[in-house]
């Protein structure tokens, strides 16, 4: 089962630069490492760290590595036009997609290709969605439905990037997954 998380960098970030991108990133970051490493048990993760510095990276490459390899900081819209790149990727192989992005990377990214999302999801698939109340209410999710999807949503209040009730839900639907 192959599952794949969005989510942006964070402010906290540790000395060493030859840690791994999931392992550089601390504070808040670490609900969803945490999250990833739960969700290894039952599938082969990938987690893609958005960042207006570098783009995307992925959670195993080397923060040497990553900032070796950066010329100039790509912005918000080369970060915004990488991750719609890789989140259609990604939701074609993807038994579970889960994205947790602030309310403006939400917008950029997710609502720009919402509807191809959406088309590309894999049957009977589970998504869990963490974003301001205001861009979750102007998704439509009917297509979803129509394909067997399980779909989570978490209405972000705050810094958190995913509540335990929804953590648990879909941590929940994964074991069902992978025990099917």
């Amino acid at each position: 089962m192959q599952a794949h998380i969005f989510a942006e960098e964070s402010n906290t970030t540790g000395e060493d630069r030859d840690q791994s991108v999931k392992e550089y990133y601390g504070g808040l970051f670490e609900m969803v490492a945490g999250l990833d490493d739960e969700l290894a048990e039952f599938a082969d993760t990938r987690l893609h760290i958005l960042s207006k510095e570098y783009g995307v990276a992925r959670g195993e490459e080397r923060m040497s590595a990553v900032y070796a390899s950066e010329q100039n900081s790509v912005g918000g819209d080369g970060m915004a036009e990488q991750a719609r790149a890789e989140l259609l990727d990604a939701a074609a192989d993807a038994e579970v997609m889960v994205i947790l992005l602030s309310t403006d990377v939400f917008q950029e990214t997710v609502e720009q290709v919402w509807d191809e999302l959406v088309e590309t999801a894999k049957p009977e698939s589970i998504w869990c969605l963490g974003a301001a109340r205001s861009s979750l209410e102007g998704l439509d999710f009917e297509e979803l439905e129509g394909k067997g999807c399980t779909f989570l949503t978490y209405q972000r209040v705050g810094v958190a990037r995913i509540g335990t009730d929804t953590r648990e839900e879909l941590l929940e639907a994964v074991k069902q997954k992978a025990a099917q």
